[in-house]
Protein backbone atom coordinates (compact mmCIF):
# COMPACT_ATOMS: atom_id res chain seq x y z
CA UNK A 1 0.00 0.00 0.00
CA UNK A 2 1.68 3.22 -1.13
CA UNK A 3 1.72 6.60 0.52
CA UNK A 4 -1.10 8.04 -1.60
CA UNK A 5 -2.66 11.34 -0.56
CA UNK A 6 -6.08 10.40 -1.88
CA UNK A 7 -5.94 7.21 0.16
CA UNK A 8 -4.94 9.14 3.27
CA UNK A 9 -7.71 11.69 2.83
CA UNK A 10 -10.25 8.92 2.43
CA UNK A 11 -9.08 7.23 5.63
CA UNK A 12 -9.47 10.53 7.45
CA UNK A 13 -13.05 10.79 6.17
CA UNK A 14 -13.75 7.19 7.20
CA UNK A 15 -12.47 7.99 10.68
CA UNK A 16 -14.77 11.01 10.94
CA UNK A 17 -17.73 8.96 9.72
CA UNK A 18 -17.02 6.40 12.43
CA UNK A 19 -16.79 9.09 15.10
CA UNK A 20 -20.14 10.48 13.98
CA UNK A 21 -21.62 7.01 14.07
CA UNK A 22 -20.37 6.39 17.60
CA UNK A 23 -21.80 9.72 18.75
CA UNK A 24 -25.18 9.43 17.02
CA UNK A 25 -25.58 5.61 16.77
CA UNK A 26 -26.88 6.21 13.23
CA UNK A 27 -25.71 8.17 10.18
CA UNK A 28 -27.56 9.14 7.00
CA UNK A 29 -26.05 9.40 3.55
CA UNK A 30 -27.73 12.77 3.00
CA UNK A 31 -26.19 14.22 6.17
CA UNK A 32 -22.73 12.88 5.31
CA UNK A 33 -22.93 14.30 1.78
CA UNK A 34 -23.52 17.78 3.23
CA UNK A 35 -20.88 17.37 5.94
CA UNK A 36 -18.05 16.20 3.67
CA UNK A 37 -19.12 17.92 0.44
CA UNK A 38 -18.74 14.77 -1.63
CA UNK A 39 -21.21 12.83 -3.76
CA UNK A 40 -23.73 10.34 -2.44
CA UNK A 41 -21.98 7.59 -4.41
CA UNK A 42 -18.69 8.41 -2.65
CA UNK A 43 -20.37 8.18 0.76
CA UNK A 44 -22.03 4.89 -0.18
CA UNK A 45 -18.62 3.51 -1.18
CA UNK A 46 -17.21 4.70 2.16
CA UNK A 47 -20.01 2.98 4.06
CA UNK A 48 -19.49 -0.18 2.02
CA UNK A 49 -15.77 -0.13 2.87
CA UNK A 50 -16.47 0.31 6.58
CA UNK A 51 -19.01 -2.51 6.44
CA UNK A 52 -16.39 -4.75 4.79
CA UNK A 53 -14.09 -4.01 7.73
CA UNK A 54 -16.86 -5.03 10.13
CA UNK A 55 -17.18 -1.55 11.61
CA UNK A 56 -20.78 -0.72 10.69
CA UNK A 57 -23.96 -2.18 9.21
CA UNK A 58 -25.51 -0.42 6.25
CA UNK A 59 -29.21 0.41 6.30
CA UNK A 60 -31.54 2.01 3.77
CA UNK A 61 -30.19 5.52 3.42
CA UNK A 62 -27.38 5.23 5.96
CA UNK A 63 -25.70 3.00 8.52
CA UNK A 64 -25.84 1.88 12.14
CA UNK A 65 -23.33 0.33 14.51
CA UNK A 66 -23.15 -3.45 14.35
CA UNK A 67 -24.25 -5.34 17.43
CA UNK A 68 -21.81 -5.41 20.36
CA UNK A 69 -19.15 -3.27 18.74
CA UNK A 70 -19.67 0.21 20.23
CA UNK A 71 -17.58 -0.62 23.32
CA UNK A 72 -14.86 -2.28 21.21
CA UNK A 73 -14.31 0.35 18.53
CA UNK A 74 -11.26 2.63 18.70
CA UNK A 75 -11.35 5.61 16.32
CA UNK A 76 -8.27 7.49 17.50
CA UNK A 77 -5.03 6.93 19.38
CA UNK A 78 -4.04 8.39 22.74
CA UNK A 79 -0.72 10.18 22.53
CA UNK A 80 2.28 8.12 23.54
CA UNK A 81 3.00 10.08 26.72
CA UNK A 82 -0.43 9.19 28.08
CA UNK A 83 -0.18 5.51 27.12
CA UNK A 84 3.14 5.12 28.89
CA UNK A 85 1.39 5.77 32.21
CA UNK A 86 -1.22 3.01 31.81
CA UNK A 87 -1.04 -0.74 32.46
CA UNK A 88 2.59 -0.37 33.55
CA UNK A 89 2.90 -3.65 35.47
CA UNK A 90 1.22 -5.57 32.68
CA UNK A 91 3.50 -4.00 30.06
CA UNK A 92 6.55 -4.88 32.14
CA UNK A 93 5.45 -8.50 32.32
CA UNK A 94 4.84 -8.59 28.56
CA UNK A 95 8.27 -7.08 27.91
CA UNK A 96 9.98 -9.72 30.04
CA UNK A 97 8.15 -12.47 28.13
CA UNK A 98 9.41 -10.97 24.85
CA UNK A 99 12.98 -10.93 26.20
CA UNK A 100 12.70 -14.65 26.94
CA UNK A 101 12.30 -15.22 23.18
CA UNK A 102 15.45 -13.26 22.29
CA UNK A 103 18.96 -14.74 22.31
CA UNK A 104 22.46 -13.28 22.23
CA UNK A 105 23.42 -12.34 18.68
CA UNK A 106 19.84 -12.10 17.37
CA UNK A 107 18.69 -9.49 14.89
CA UNK A 108 15.51 -7.67 15.92
CA UNK A 109 13.19 -5.22 14.23
CA UNK A 110 10.97 -3.24 16.60
CA UNK A 111 8.51 -0.41 16.16
CA UNK A 112 7.46 2.27 18.60
CA UNK A 113 4.90 2.23 21.39
CA UNK A 114 4.55 2.22 25.14
CA UNK A 115 4.96 -1.57 25.43
CA UNK A 116 7.75 -1.91 22.86
CA UNK A 117 9.61 0.83 24.76
CA UNK A 118 9.64 -1.48 27.78
CA UNK A 119 10.96 -4.27 25.59
CA UNK A 120 13.73 -1.94 24.41
CA UNK A 121 14.68 -1.19 28.02
CA UNK A 122 15.43 -4.89 28.56
CA UNK A 123 17.39 -5.61 25.39
CA UNK A 124 20.64 -4.66 27.15
CA UNK A 125 20.36 -8.00 28.96
CA UNK A 126 21.32 -9.71 25.67
CA UNK A 127 24.72 -9.46 23.98
CA UNK A 128 25.70 -8.50 20.43
CA UNK A 129 22.21 -7.75 19.16
CA UNK A 130 21.47 -6.10 15.82
CA UNK A 131 18.45 -3.85 16.31
CA UNK A 132 16.45 -2.07 13.61
CA UNK A 133 13.80 0.38 14.76
CA UNK A 134 11.22 2.55 13.06
CA UNK A 135 10.90 4.64 16.24
CA UNK A 136 12.84 7.73 17.23
CA UNK A 137 11.23 7.40 20.67
CA UNK A 138 13.10 4.11 21.21
CA UNK A 139 16.42 5.37 19.91
CA UNK A 140 17.74 6.98 23.16
CA UNK A 141 16.91 3.74 25.01
CA UNK A 142 18.68 1.57 22.44
CA UNK A 143 21.77 3.80 22.38
CA UNK A 144 22.41 2.78 26.00
CA UNK A 145 23.17 -0.77 24.79
CA UNK A 146 26.90 -0.44 24.15
CA UNK A 147 27.49 -3.65 22.18
CA UNK A 148 24.38 -3.49 19.97
CA UNK A 149 24.46 -2.61 16.28
CA UNK A 150 21.60 -0.16 15.71
CA UNK A 151 19.83 0.90 12.52
CA UNK A 152 17.04 3.49 12.24
CA UNK A 153 14.74 3.30 9.23
CA UNK A 154 14.24 7.05 8.86
CA UNK A 155 11.44 8.62 6.85
CA UNK A 156 8.61 11.01 7.54
CA UNK A 157 8.21 11.89 11.22
CA UNK A 158 4.84 10.85 12.67
CA UNK A 159 4.68 13.10 15.73
CA UNK A 160 1.80 11.36 17.52
CA UNK A 161 3.35 7.90 17.31
CA UNK A 162 7.00 9.08 17.41
CA UNK A 163 7.69 6.72 14.52
CA UNK A 164 9.04 7.11 11.02
CA UNK A 165 6.51 6.42 8.27
CA UNK A 166 6.10 6.86 4.53
CA UNK A 167 7.94 5.59 1.47
CA UNK A 168 11.47 6.14 2.81
CA UNK A 169 10.67 4.13 5.93
CA UNK A 170 9.01 1.35 3.93
CA UNK A 171 11.99 1.13 1.57
CA UNK A 172 14.39 0.95 4.54
CA UNK A 173 12.39 -1.79 6.23
CA UNK A 174 12.60 -3.84 3.02
CA UNK A 175 16.39 -4.01 3.32
CA UNK A 176 16.25 -6.12 6.50
CA UNK A 177 15.30 -9.71 7.26
CA UNK A 178 15.60 -10.16 11.02
CA UNK A 179 15.39 -13.15 13.34
CA UNK A 180 12.48 -11.64 15.25
CA UNK A 181 10.08 -8.75 14.66
CA UNK A 182 8.32 -7.09 17.59
CA UNK A 183 5.36 -4.79 16.96
CA UNK A 184 2.85 -3.06 19.14
CA UNK A 185 -0.77 -3.04 18.04
CA UNK A 186 -3.89 -1.08 18.96
CA UNK A 187 -6.57 -3.66 18.34
CA UNK A 188 -6.69 -7.47 18.41
CA UNK A 189 -9.98 -9.01 17.33
CA UNK A 190 -10.92 -12.56 16.42
CA UNK A 191 -12.83 -11.42 13.33
CA UNK A 192 -10.88 -8.31 12.31
CA UNK A 193 -7.40 -9.46 13.35
CA UNK A 194 -4.74 -6.79 13.97
CA UNK A 195 -5.89 -3.19 13.48
CA UNK A 196 -4.65 0.35 14.12
CA UNK A 197 -6.29 3.80 13.94
CA UNK A 198 -3.71 5.26 11.53
CA UNK A 199 -3.19 4.33 7.88
CA UNK A 200 0.47 5.38 7.74
CA UNK A 201 1.32 3.27 10.78
CA UNK A 202 -0.66 0.40 9.25
CA UNK A 203 1.59 0.59 6.17
CA UNK A 204 4.72 0.31 8.33
CA UNK A 205 3.37 -2.58 10.38
CA UNK A 206 2.23 -4.44 7.26
CA UNK A 207 5.69 -4.16 5.77
CA UNK A 208 7.30 -5.37 9.00
CA UNK A 209 4.95 -8.34 9.15
CA UNK A 210 5.53 -9.25 5.49
CA UNK A 211 9.29 -9.46 6.04
CA UNK A 212 9.30 -11.13 9.45
CA UNK A 213 10.59 -14.65 10.06
CA UNK A 214 9.14 -14.66 13.57
CA UNK A 215 6.50 -12.09 14.48
CA UNK A 216 5.80 -11.18 18.09
CA UNK A 217 2.83 -8.88 18.74
CA UNK A 218 2.68 -7.17 22.14
CA UNK A 219 -0.78 -6.15 23.35
CA UNK A 220 -1.95 -5.51 26.90
CA UNK A 221 -5.53 -6.07 28.04
CA UNK A 222 -6.67 -2.66 26.75
CA UNK A 223 -5.95 -3.75 23.15
CA UNK A 224 -7.46 -7.24 23.26
CA UNK A 225 -10.96 -7.49 21.82
CA UNK A 226 -10.69 -4.00 20.32
CA UNK A 227 -11.21 -3.00 16.69
CA UNK A 228 -9.56 0.03 15.04
CA UNK A 229 -10.28 1.70 11.74
CA UNK A 230 -7.41 0.40 9.62
CA UNK A 231 -6.76 -3.33 9.06
CA UNK A 232 -3.16 -4.48 9.47
CA UNK A 233 -3.34 -8.27 9.17
CA UNK A 234 -5.69 -11.17 9.89
CA UNK A 235 -4.61 -13.43 12.72
CA UNK A 236 -2.20 -16.07 11.47
CA UNK A 237 -0.63 -19.26 12.77
CA UNK A 238 2.83 -17.73 12.32
CA UNK A 239 2.10 -14.97 14.86
CA UNK A 240 2.85 -15.00 18.57
CA UNK A 241 0.76 -12.60 20.65
CA UNK A 242 2.03 -11.76 24.12
CA UNK A 243 -0.53 -10.28 26.47
CA UNK A 244 -1.16 -9.99 30.21
CA UNK A 245 -3.04 -12.05 32.76
CA UNK A 246 -6.05 -9.74 32.87
CA UNK A 247 -7.39 -10.86 29.48
CA UNK A 248 -10.47 -13.08 29.44
CA UNK A 249 -9.39 -16.69 28.95
CA UNK A 250 -12.32 -17.40 26.59
CA UNK A 251 -11.09 -14.65 24.26
CA UNK A 252 -7.56 -16.07 24.36
CA UNK A 253 -8.86 -19.53 23.49
CA UNK A 254 -10.77 -18.10 20.52
CA UNK A 255 -7.52 -16.64 19.21
CA UNK A 256 -5.67 -19.89 19.80
CA UNK A 257 -8.37 -21.77 17.90
CA UNK A 258 -7.27 -19.84 14.80
CA UNK A 259 -3.76 -21.25 15.20
CA UNK A 260 -2.23 -18.07 16.61
CA UNK A 261 0.07 -18.66 19.55
CA UNK A 262 -0.76 -16.65 22.68
CA UNK A 263 1.63 -16.23 25.61
CA UNK A 264 0.06 -14.87 28.79
CA UNK A 265 2.49 -12.95 30.96
CA UNK A 266 0.96 -12.40 34.41
CA UNK A 267 2.19 -9.34 36.29
CA UNK A 268 4.06 -9.95 39.55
Amino acid sequence: MGNNKGELFREERLQLILKSLLARKKVLVTDLVREFEVSASTIRLDLAELETRGLLSRTHGGAILPEKIDNELITSKNILALREETQTEEKDAIAQAVLNLIHDGDSIMIDGGSTTARVAQRLGQRRKLTIITTSYHLLPILLEISDATIYVTGGLVHRDFKDFVGEISLDSISRFHTDITVIGIDGVSVKQGLTTPDIMMAQVKKKMIALSKKLVVVADQSKMGKVCLVPVAPLDSSFTIITDGQVDIDFIEQIRSLGTKVIVAPAD
